[in-house]
């Protein structure tokens, strides 16, 4: 028997006498550490604004180079320029556009007004792709009239909302012939699975928003070339004048007039409401967005894309529409866009085709609003500018607007739904991976994996401040707080774990959870890895976690600014690696025991960093390509990694950790569920034979849906293999 054999035969001698004892404990496992979670609390009062104030600092310090780039232009080229710089960020933003398609437009009915008639039409923006749509046409006109595209916000009624008819309706009898479409997600293109799992419409964008992000591509896309395709339906028509085209909607619909006008030189009227501002003042208002209106690092290209694609209607009629009480838009915002956009059309010498109005009401497609819209479209387009009054008139019941027998473009069918495009994109740009067949492929995989990594999550690992305080007892656990400081305005509370007469160097577990390094405390197996394994354990918060919660995920700050916290906190696990890596920290040896989301910050950080002797991860995500892939996933802001799956997914990474000892405890699928045996096992099939070509398979360990007496077995004996396996076995 050789050495390392007899290394591998006392192993499995310890692992199977933890689980005899754990059997034989089972009341032990079910019982807390004696430590409590104010044991484990390091600061003296929780950092709540931490993340705030730190990504505000971040937007203020891009918005300050942003505004001193507007400030030098000066003539109407130097803005042109600008506008060709947002045109061209726009697109790489937005991504390539598939190309031109038959419409295959059909009128599914009409209504019949004294002043208009309304048809109820389907067309196709993409093939099998159905749009809803309403559109209204004035009578007692002749030859071609102007036209304006109607584009709406988050309603579930749609085009069929009392407001959004009440537009249209206005707009024919006025002679202009409207076209209103549903966007996605929204009236008759609401998806049934959003719909039935109790998600309201906004929050079918925030799902595949997530999903087109994750697979390199995004739900702008879609939506914007849904408009696209209207306006080229509107030209098609013999009775439209396609010089005289306009594009007005709230809100949602407010941020489509805004963030068309890059793409599309066919408008010639723009009307935004309720919704053009400046980002800088919704971000110190603690304001949130949607996914379909936030691009990746825009403020880092110092473009603001809340109100800058507004430039590329410079010098047409552009009309801001806004309202003093719009919680969602502060009126601070509006003026300071405003006052840009003046200087513009100034510089074109054509101030008067640009305005901004401002009336007392809430955030909403008002009355005075509308007439105000009206009166700006006819000034520009043909007609009377007086003649603006709405008027009173019935609108149609929402299922007379219906352009689908059962009021769903997806029923029967009849539409491909936006997640197929979604997974049609990711089959397309999955990237190629070589199979690993020798431990030469096994190392350009990893050098190739680094690289990817380093590329899309950013990072600066360094050691800047670490304040190591005063220790204190706890029975015979010494415990010691420890304040990390990887860069200004960022904290990181931790605290170390060990015995009294802990020797001066050990093996250290770096334990991360979402919940907070607190939860440690919950832990039975706590003492038993402290007291009989020797382990010194370093619990920390990573930001926006546990005492410096919340994190802001949802406010997409750090995404606009091109530091997503995701790509953050694997950066500060870096840090902490790095950190442990220095001789005064006593670290022999460093084993990650992660959880949720942190531990997918832990896995990809361990990648890059070669201290790492093991990763023990609780319910990690099964892989990236499952939250695609699942119709209504659980995660929609923690993991924000933009374009991961053109590049890379989990197994790629865990087989570049072979053969270090990696231990995934009940993997959740994209949904939030336990993946199973079967399903783990396929995902993982190229990891698994990563080890086994380098003969080192049980440092591979999957354990899928286990309760909490398997769970603790697998932990320990986990905790066992990464201590003792120091040796490479004998090949």
């Amino acid at each position: 028997m050789s050495a390392n054999d007899g290394n591998g035969w006392r192993k499995a001698v310890r692992v199977l006498l933890c689980w005899l004892l754990l059997s034989m404990t089972g009341r032990v496992l079910a019982a807390q550490s004696e430590l409590t979670a104010k044991d484990l609390t390091v600061l003296d009062n929780p950092r709540k604004t931490m993340m705030r104030d730190y990504l505000t600092a971040l937007v203020d310090e891009q918005f300050a180079r942003r505004n001193a780039t507007l400030a030098k232009l000066k003539t109407a080229q130097d803005w042109n320029r600008h506008a060709d710089v947002i045109r061209r960020s726009m697109s790489d933003w937005t991504g390539p556009f598939p190309e031109r398609t038959p419409l295959n437009v059909r009128v599914t009915g009409t209504i019949e007004r004294p002043e208009y008639s309304v048809q109820k039409i389907l067309f196709e923006s993409r093939p099998g792709f159905l749009v809803s749509a309403n559109l209204h046409l004035p009578k007692g006109y002749e030859g071609r009239r102007p036209a304006v595209l109607n584009v709406i916000g988050h309603s579930p009624a749609g085009k069929a909302t009392d407001k959004v008819q009440r537009r249209g309706i206005a707009q024919a009898r006025k002679g202009f012939i409207a076209l209103t479409i549903d966007a996605i997600g929204q009236g008759e293109r609401q998806v049934p699975d959003y719909a039935r799992a109790g998600r309201p419409p906004g929050n079918a964008h925030q799902i595949i928003g997530t999903q087109a992000f994750l697979a390199g591509t995004h739900v702008f896309s879609l939506m914007v070339w849904d408009a696209i395709r209207a306006v080229d339906y509107l030209v098609s028509r013999p009775d439209v004048d396609p010089e005289r085209i306009a594009c007005t909607g709230c809100s949602g619909g407010g941020m489509m007039t805004t963030y068309v006008l890059p793409f599309e030189p066919r408008i010639t009227v723009a009307v935004p409401a309720c919704n053009p501002n400046t980002w800088s003042h919704r971000v110190h208002a603690n304001l949130a967005t949607d996914h379909e209106q936030v691009f990746f690092s825009a403020f880092a290209a110092g473009i603001d894309p809340r109100g800058d694609p507004l430039f590329c209607q410079v010098p047409k009629p552009l009309q801001i529409n806004a309202t003093s009480e719009d919680t969602l838009n502060p009126m601070a915002g509006v003026w300071e866009l405003s006052a840009w956009l003046d200087k513009a059309y100034a510089a074109h010498g054509e101030p008067e085709k640009f305005q901004t109005t401002m009336i007392q009401a809430p955030h909403g497609y008002n009355l005075e609003q509308r007439e105000l819209a009206y009166a700006w479209m006819l000034k520009w387009m043909g007609g009377d500018a007086a003649d603006n009054r709405e008027g009173d008139f019935p609108v149609e019941d929402e299922r007379d607007t219906w352009s689908t027998p059962q009021g769903n473009v997806y029923a029967d069918g009849q539409s491909r739904q936006p997640h197929a495009l979604i997974l049609e994109y990711l089959q397309k740009h999955r990237p190629s991976w070589a199979p690993v067949e020798s431990e030469s492929d096994l190392v350009k995989h990893k050098k190739r994996l680094q690289g990817l990594i380093e590329f899309d999550l950013p990072h600066q690992p360094q050691v800047s401040e670490v304040e190591v305080k005063a220790s204190r007892l706890s029975g015979d656990l010494k415990l010691t707080p420890i304040v990390l400081r990887p860069e200004k305005g960022i904290v990181l509370p931790g605290i170390r774990v060990e015995t009294a007469t802990a020797p001066a160097r050990s093996p250290v577990i770096l334990y991360l959870h979402d919940d907070g390094k607190t939860n440690l405390a919950q832990e039975a197996i706590l003492d038993r890895l402290v007291r009989t394994e020797g382990y010194r354990i370093l619990a920390v918060d990573l930001r926006g976690m546990g005492e410096t919660a919340p994190g802001q995920e949802g406010k997409f700050w750090d995404f606009l600014a091109g530091k997503p916290i995701f790509s953050q906190r694997v950066a500060d696990v870096l840090f902490m690696l790095n950190w442990l890596s220095q001789p005064q920290a006593g670290a022999d040896g460093v084993t990650i025991w992660a959880q949720g989301v942190s531990a997918l910050c832990a896995v990809l950080a361990a990648t890059l960093e070669d201290n790492v002797t093991g990763l023990v991860l609780e319910e990690p995500l099964l892989c990236f390509e499952s939250i695609v892939t699942v119709k209504v996933p659980a995660y929609r802001h923690k993991i924000m990694v933009p374009g991961v799956l053109e590049n890379f997914d989990l197994p790629q990474v865990y087989q570049a950790l072979a053969p270090k000892n990696v231990t995934l405890i009940n993997p959740l699928r994209g949904g939030g569920v336990p993946a199973s045996e079967e399903e783990a096992g396929r995902t993982y099939r190229a990891v698994t034979e990563a080890y086994e070509l380098l003969r080192r398979r049980n440092c591979w360990r999957v354990f899928t849906e286990v309760d909490e007496q398997k769970r603790a077995e697998g932990l320990l004996s986990a905790f066992v293999n990464a201590s003792e396996d120091k040796q490479p076995q004998e090949r």
